[in-house]
């Protein structure tokens, strides 16, 4: 018997940390994954490239990572997602709607949980049926591409899924970039370096530990689901809970230093994950301590 055809995955933002979390997971025999950056070499193909006629032909999805900017620094560059990334999402959708109907790729766009939304209102779960009201640039740019995923969608009849990622952890990622705190709240506890929190820690976000997110991310490929969907726990904890359960596990106090909290983070980011808990057969499993727990062994 013959081995089945694997799944060809083109995964753009390829130097970028979840890429590299999706070619640790997903692999030969049953997925072959092509990296894609803006610089090319070194085993990633040039980003510029993907738009070019035939240059699709063969890949049964297209995972769009790539993304000039972070929270943070969005609000460093304003309109630098207007220049450089809706444009060339636009090419990029354009190049999928080219290929025959019958062989195109699944588009899959990353987008983000909290910051898509803003805060969440009444005190509960932010669903994907909620009108978004995105109180940073970034959330904003967010939000017009995948506005412009689902006009270009609806036009050509694409398949497409967006995906409304909560915070994943624990696995490796680079200190350089200012994203994520648990690894770097485990970084101080060990080191005794000052972790600097915005606000007084009653912030509360959605952590998703990268095993849920890859099984979950495992699923939508499969099952191909149509639409905007929350990856999350479904969970919510505040700074200061993430702190207590980072000493708690390695028995270290953290020294804090509280700075004002910047307006356009996202003070209370609570997402409901029941869409896609009901689209595809998937629930995350680690808990917020467990998944701390894995992180620091």
């Amino acid at each position: 018997m013959s081995a089945p055809t694997p799944q060809r995955l083109f995964v753009t933002g390829g130097r970028g940390r979840l890429a590299a979390l999706i070619v640790a997971h997903f692999r030969a025999p049953a997925q072959v994954v092509t990296l894609f950056s803006r610089q090319g070499g070194d085993g990633f193909l040039p980003l510029a490239g993907l738009t070019e006629p035939g240059a699709l032909a063969g890949a049964d999805a297209v995972l769009h990572l790539a993304w000039s900017t972070l929270p943070a620094t969005s609000e460093r560059q304003p309109g630098a997602e207007e220049q450089q990334d809706l444009p060339y999402l636009r090419n990029l959708l354009a190049a999928v709607a080219a290929r025959p109907a019958g062989r195109r790729p699944h588009f899959i766009f990353f987008s983000s949980g909290g910051a898509v939304y803003g805060n969440a209102r009444d005190n509960r779960p932010s669903r994907e049926s909620d009108d978004c009201a995105p109180i940073g640039c970034y959330g904003r740019a967010k939000l017009l591409a995948e506005r412009l995923i689902e006009d270009t969608a609806a036009r050509a009849g694409l398949a497409y899924t967006i995906l409304r990622i909560s915070n994943p952890y624990g696995f490796p990622a680079p200190m350089r970039q200012p994203q994520g705190i648990v690894p770097f709240l485990l970084n101080s506890a060990r080191t005794g370096t000052p972790f600097s929190v915005w606000g007084d820690g009653t912030a509360r976000k959605n952590f998703l530990y990268h095993t849920d997110f890859t099984a979950a991310l495992g699923q939508i490929l499969q099952v191909r689901p149509q639409g905007v969907f929350n990856v999350c726990h479904g969970e919510s904890h505040t700074v200061n809970e993430v702190i207590a359960h980072v000493e708690e596990t390695l028995g270290r106090k953290i020294k804090i230093v509280h700075v004002p909290a910047n307006a356009w983070d996202v003070h209370d980011s609570l997402l409901d994950n029941a869409k896609l808990r009901a689209a595809v057969d998937w629930n995350p499993t680690v808990s917020l301590a467990e998944g701390i727990r894995r992180a620091a062994h």
